[in-house]
């Protein structure tokens, strides 16, 4: 096995990036940490961690935290904002939680406009210069600071391999720039209109269509001016749900780890420490269910029309139809 192996799940909202996390975790040799990213406004509202604690209380996450401050001098227990892990801007539209004592409209104009000059940056400057000369110094520092967050986790439990389920396409690039001979990339792709019907709830069909199709465009060229082939694979949900056992041993043998069938046993009371993600996570002892395909009954003719116009040429680019 390659030592030291960092996996990055970048995936659209509703994708299955909280079950394909959880079942990697399971992994004797592996350590699922959940929405890292997401770690310090988590901290700071008391969200629990999976084990059903707040993660500001967890034992688990003390120490992994305790670690971090041994090393950096930043310590998240005393200001979850100490150590800058990147951008987690929430809008008004859609599902998740906002500190709104941190982030201020200004903050959040702030954010929305660095990060608009980080995407440009990465989509267009030349990658002969490099992205760390490329992108605000603030990016590089989130991708170390989250680089020592995952080394402090090891420390502390003396796994190999972490998997982050942050689903940050940018924050996949940067990382990478920070540990190329860490970082691998796992692209896991839904079809749209599932995607899109799980979002109605909180938008409307056209937002979630564009902003569906916006996040696929920006996650493949980004990975492919960034991350070489052998760094970063795609995975469909539809093939993960339909044959676990078969995507999770490629997977494995693209890291260099052996399949273990206890990957794919889920037990009542078995404890994990994610941090953010789907609610699910509170309770994965259901197994993996047959792909949602509610969409079929759950989108009108119009809903398609619109997903069509706005998403529907990206979507078959997956080889959706």
């Amino acid at each position: 096995m390659k030592n030291s192996i960092r996996i990055y799940i970048i995936s659209s909202p509703h994708s299955g990036s909280t079950l394909l996390s959880h079942v990697l975790g399971k992994h004797p040799q592996a350590l699922n940490l959940g929405e890292v990213s997401f770690l310090p406004k988590l901290l700071a509202l008391e969200e629990p961690c999976s084990c059903g604690e707040a993660i500001s209380r967890c034992e688990f996450w003390c120490q992994v935290l305790g670690e971090l401050a041994k090393r950096t001098g930043k310590d998240l227990r005393l200001n979850p904002y100490a150590a800058y892990l990147g951008d987690a801007p929430k809008g008004k539209l859609g599902s998740g939680l906002i500190d709104h004592k941190y982030q201020t409209p200004f903050r959040y104009g702030l954010m929305k406009a660095r990060g608009a000059l980080d995407t440009v940056s990465v989509l267009y400057a030349p990658p002969s210069i490099g992205l760390k000369a490329l992108s605000l110094p603030l990016f590089t520092k989130a991708a170390t600071n989250t680089i020592e967050l995952y080394e402090a986790a090891c420390r502390y439990t003396g796994k190999d391999v972490i998997i982050d389920a942050s689903k940050m396409p940018r924050k996949a690039a940067h990382l990478y720039a920070a540990a190329p001979e860490q970082v691998y990339v796992i692209h896991l792709v839904r079809d749209g209109r599932g995607v899109v019907a799980s979002r109605k709830k909180y938008m409307p069909v056209k937002d979630a269509a564009r902003r569906w199709s916006h996040y696929q465009k920006l996650s493949r060229r980004l990975l492919q001016r960034w991350v070489p082939e052998k760094n970063r694979i795609r995975l469909l949900y539809e093939d993960f749900v339909s044959d676990p056992e078969a995507s999770l041993r490629s997977a494995f043998r693209w890291i260099g780890l052996s399949y273990d069938s206890e990957c794919l046993k889920f037990r009542p009371g078995s404890i994990s420490h994610s941090a953010g993600g789907n609610p699910a996570r509170f309770e994965m002892s259901q197994g993996i269910r047959a792909a949602d395909n509610r969409w079929r009954t759950e989108l009108s003719q119009e809903d398609l029309a619109t997903f069509e116009k706005y998403a529907g040429q990206q979507n078959r680019r997956f080889g959706y139809e």
